[in-house]
Order: C-alpha cells, then structure tokens, then sequence
C-alpha cells in the first residue's frame, strides 16, 4: 500500500510539474522525455534512493518492455491522427525514399560505427544497429509539437519527422529481428525464420489487419457521430481503446502489433472527417503528453550507469557517433529525392533530429528477455540518454535557427 502511495505521489507530482511548466521548459530546450529522465534519475537508486524498479514486484525487464509498448501504442496513434488529410499521398517523395532506403543506409552507418568503435562481434553490432536506427515517435512528439515548435518548425517538417518516426517504429522489427535470430539459431533456420514468420505474419499481415480493423472502426465512428450516438467527450477514449485493442489484439493473433496499431489510426485518421481528425488529434495529444513523462522516469529510475564503465571509454563515442552520423549521411545522401520539397535548410534540420528513446528501449528490453544478455541493454541505454541530451538540449536553439533561414 505504501509503494502505490509512493508511486501515486512521485509520478503524479512530476506529471503535475512538468505539465504546468512545459511551455517555460520548452523555451529552454528541455523538453519533457529529458526532463522526466532526470527525475527518475534523482528519485532512483543513483539519486536519494527513494524508489526502484525492484520494488515494483515485477521483474524490471519486463517493466519497462510493457510501460515501452503501451507508450509507443498511444503515442503512434497520435502521431498518426497528427497528419492532415491527403498527406500520405503529397509527401510521397519524402516517405518513400527515407523509408525504403534511408532505414537500410542508416542501418550500415550505425552498425559499421559501433563495430569499428566497440571491437565487438558483427552479428551483436548488427543488433544494436538495427535498435537505435529509428527515429522515435515518443521522443520526437516534444520537438515537434507545442506552441514553440509550431512557431518555429514549418508544418512540412514537423509532419514528415511525425511520419517518418510512425512508420520505421515498427519496420524496423525486420532489422532487429534478423540479427537477433542469426545469434539465437542456426544460420539456414534464422533466414527461414525470419522471411515467413517476421516478415510475412508478423509485418505483412500485421499491416493489413491494421488497415482493416482502421477502416472498420472508421466507419464505426462515422456511424456514431453522424447519428449521435456517443458524446463528444467519448472522443478520446475511442482513440484510446482502439489503440490498445489493436496492440493486445494483434500481440495474440502473433502479428507486429506497433506497426499494426499505427497503420490501423492511419487509416482511421484519413476516413474520418477532417473536423473529428483535428479534435481527436488534440485528445491524443493530451494523453500522450500523460504517458511521455512515466516512461521515462522508470527508464531514470532503472538506468544501469554502474555497468556503463564496463562498456568502455568508447562506447559514448560509438553511440554519438551512431546517433548523429547515421541520420546525417542518410538525409544529405537521399536529399535529391526530396530536394524539391526541403531546402538545405530544412534538410539540415531533418538531418539532425532523429532521436531514440522508447522504441529502442522496448526492442533492447525485448532482446534480453530473449537472448538473455544484459551488454545490449546497456548500450542502448546510454545511447537512449545521449539523444535525450543531444537532441533535446538542441531542440529550440535549433529550431530558432530554422525559424530564421525560413
């Protein structure tokens, strides 16, 4: 009973503080997913010692994995209802080719950094690699919404980091799951295993369940509305309930239910009206807002800084290096697909902001409950802390500086 009380108390109070501050927060470029972090870090076993993951009577691993998925669920879905109607198919040029071949390019960069810089095998670079190529939606949400970026970030930018994050969240299981499977199985049973389960059930057919179960409940809601049905203020539980249907769902029908459940709001976003799009855009948002500052505190809470010595001296070096030169080389490389859509303005900016967070905790949390190794959640850590720090100190001067360019 004292440990709810405490949880109630510490995490409530910081939800509290944050959100009366997080405009004044903003303006500083401390966005929330940092300032949480912190406070996880000072309330936790490295900082006054009030509280840890232990004593939450679940094992830690399995803590953050779960808080992980149920987080990405929600904030997908906002991320997708975050995108105006038609935008899938105007902005075509930067989906495509950051996704089709940036996810791969940013892949090889990341590894081969890791690889040259940690000394360890290829196989294990190749899975810390593939965790920290995504761009996060989580973390991504501050930087990109809010009355400062709004003021700042063109609509263009801020949609095309919001679809990007959406989209490889999910894809980038493919490259995790690949390496992974070649350091668990055999080579010739990794290959199998990974064309017709991962890619076939778990991607393809989690993405077309997703844009079913999307279309239906779409129309489900148009049905409602138009014949008043459900109460306005029944608006943002219908979002959240689809979402987390869609994960539990999805999860049992063994299928990608993170890529399930984005498709499933981006279908859901683009059939209803444009009107119910911007409304439930707002609830979303709200809520997100809600889920972004617990995540992070367990994760400030749970930081493993003891083990980050034994990693080395160049481990910080190989995930800076992973974090800015990965997303760098592949936006500049890629640039002229989409030159007509960015200046090199805004290419600079895109080419600086794809930070990690809660997606590489959820697949680092996933590759130790499977493999049973700690060293791989221990670097995605730190480079979950490094981005937080990098990306989130640079936000606002950064785009101050896009704002003037524009």
């Amino acid at each position: 009973m004292e440990l709810v009380n405490m949880v109630l108390c510490l995490f409530g109070g910081a939800i509290l503080l944050l959100n009366s501050f997080s405009t004044s927060l903003q303006r500083v470029s401390v966005p929330a997913p940092l300032s949480a972090l912190l406070f996880g870090i000072v309330v936790g076993p490295y900082g006054f010692e009030i509280i840890a993951l232990d004593d939450f009577g679940v094992k830690p691993g399995i803590l953050l994995e779960e808080a992980a998925r149920i987080t990405l669920a929600i904030s997908l879905t906002g991320v997708a209802l975050r995108l105006p109607h038609g935008y899938w198919s105007h902005n075509r040029q930067w989906i495509i080719p950051i996704i089709g071949l940036g996810m791969a390019c940013m892949w090889a960069v990341a590894t081969g950094l890791i690889w040259a810089f940690l000394g360890i095998p290829f196989t294990l670079a190749l899975l810390i690699g593939a965790i920290v190529t995504p761009t996060d939606p989580v973390v991504s949400t501050p930087i990109v919404t809010g009355s400062v970026a709004e003021g700042q970030i063109p609509s263009r930018v801020r949609y095309n980091i919001s679809s990007e994050s959406g989209l490889n969240d999910g894809l980038a299981y493919l490259f995790v799951f690949l390496p992974l499977l070649l350091i668990t199985e055999s080579t010739q049973t990794a290959w199998r295993e990974w064309l017709t389960h991962v890619l076939l059930r778990e991607i393809l057919l989690g993405t077309l369940l997703g844009a079913i179960f999307g279309f239906l409940v779409a129309k489900l809601f148009v049905y409602v509305t138009s014949h008043d049905l459900m109460e306005e203020t029944a608006y943002s539980g219908f979002v959240i309930a689809l979402a987390l249907f869609l994960l539990g769902l999805l999860k049992f029908l063994g299928t990608n239910a993170i890529l399930g459940v984005f498709i499933a709001a981006v279908v859901f976003g683009q059939r209803i009206s444009q009107a119910d799009e911007q409304n439930e855009d707002r609830e979303s948002e709200i809520i997100n807002r809600f889920f972004i500052i617990p995540i992070f505190i367990l994760l400030g809470i749970g930081l493993p800084i003891r083990e980050w010595s034994n990693l080395g001296v160049m481990a910080p070096i190989a995930m800076v290096g992973a974090l800015l030169l990965r997303r760098l080389i592949t936006v500049w490389l890629l640039r002229p697909f989409y030159a007509a859509l960015h200046g090199k303005a805004e290419t600079g900016f895109l080419s600086w902001f794809a930070a990690v967070g809660v997606s590489a905790l959820y697949y680092a949390t996933l590759v130790e409950r499977e493999t049973g190794r700690s060293d791989v959640f221990h670097c995605v850590t730190l480079a979950i802390t490094l981005s937080l720090v990098v990306h989130g100190l640079t936000s606002t001067p950064f785009g101050a500086w896009l704002h003037r360019r524009s």
